[in-house]
């Protein structure tokens, strides 16, 4: 059975015969699936009124067992640029789903905290959120899905940038 990357494949192939693509199969399909979980879950957090940032940054808060943060430990839970969570928290603010106030240990810092309903929303929405990750993942058996979770683990770990 072949897929749209076998089709990839072979098209560039004819043009550039000796195109070394072989990293092609495993990244243009990573890229594919990227984009089917990005569509069901963009419009799971629609649902709620989220963007996966703003899901982001209320579940950083949930997990946390305090529930609140300073915006760099945000930024490092959930590998966003300062501005782009800048403008998360204020949409969070502005939805009262998330309050900011100053740091008790640092006069210019602030921290970032979770309200009730925050907390209430976060909670809510991950369990829709976990369900459409396993249905993505059911086309797998279990054994694959650990075998393609290893295997991923891998591949991230190799790259020198990442964050863990």
């Amino acid at each position: 059975m072949k897929d749209f990357v076998d089709s990839l494949i072979a098209e560039w192939l004819t043009v550039v015969p000796d195109l070394d693509l072989s990293g092609l199969p495993v990244i243009a399909r990573i890229v594919r699936m990227s984009h089917y979980v990005s569509m069901h879950v963009d419009a799971n957090f629609a649902k709620y009124g989220l963007n996966v940032g703003e899901f982001e940054v209320l579940a950083a808060l949930t997990r946390n067992p305090d529930e609140q943060l300073s915006p760099k430990e945000l930024q490092k839970k959930i590998l966003i640029s300062s501005g782009g969570l800048s403008n998360i928290v204020n949409r969070l603010e502005s939805k009262e789903l998330i309050s900011r106030a100053q740091d008790p240990s640092d006069r210019r810092g602030v921290i970032v905290s979770l309200t009730p309903a925050g907390k209430e929303l976060a909670l809510k929405v991950v369990r829709t959120h976990v369900a459409i990750e396993a249905d993505l993942a059911d086309g797998l058996s279990e054994q694959e899905r650990e075998q393609l979770t290893a295997l991923l683990k891998k591949l991230i770990m190799s790259q020198k940038k990442d964050l863990n």
